[in-house]
């Protein structure tokens, strides 16, 4: 129920759940990334670099009636900003039910203008005994007819393979919570990017 919102320069372009925007889906679940880290003790850290011109506004919104004690800590430095700089953004949506028969392609996201994509998470109430994660990452650039961009199997982008539900943790990829990826439950995968980082002049749209 606590979402984080983060603006710049008057713009809002962070809104999302605390625990999905950390990567930890729905609880705590430790995990240590490269630019993202959950402690046992509830301690979620963020190292990506969130520049702007002139001001930032972080916002913690409880949207339940019990109260959440939190402590909030920022680092901000200098920074040239120049026609070249980007304002970092994160969004969340949520889907249920999600249809798997007739087969069908599931919207991970579809951006416009000028970015480069950075990572997601996906977090997944699995409700039946049996894998969930078959299908193809599909990645359009700029409006190519074709995805420049095609995996295999959803494990397989996330890093690993055969819908394991062994907890892992690398720098740039990892499975928080897995037990439901055979049994039925939760599972929650992240993948963030930095040398394979994927730049968009007018859009990209992922399948």
């Amino acid at each position: 129920s606590l979402v984080l919102k983060i603006g710049f320069d008057g713009r809002q372009t962070v809104w999302c759940p605390v625990g999905d925007f950390f990567g930890t889906g729905a609880g705590i679940h430790p995990y240590q990334g490269w630019w993202r880290t959950v402690g046992r003790d509830g301690a979620m850290t963020c190292r990506w670099v969130m520049p702007y011109r002139e001001s930032g506004k972080v916002t913690l919104l409880n949207l339940h009636t019990q109260p959440v004690p939190v402590r909030l800590e920022a680092v901000v430095g200098d920074f040239s900003w120049d026609e070249r700089s980007l304002y970092f953004h994160a969004n969340w949506r949520h889907q249920y039910p999600v249809a798997t028969r007739p087969f069908s392609d599931f919207n991970y996201v579809t951006l416009t203008g000028r970015g480069v994509y950075v990572g997601d998470t996906l977090t997944v109430m699995n409700p039946v005994p049996r894998w969930w994660g078959e299908g193809d990452a599909k990645i359009w650039i700029d409006g190519e007819s074709f995805p420049s961009i095609f995996g295999t199997g959803t494990e397989d982008y996330y890093g690993y393979a055969w819908c394991r539900p062994e907890l892992f943790t690398k720098p740039f990829h990892a499975q928080p919570v897995g037990r439901g990826a055979l049994l039925g439950g939760l599972v929650v995968n992240t993948r963030l990017r930095s040398l394979d980082a994927i730049p968009f002049n007018t859009s990209i749209d992922f399948d």
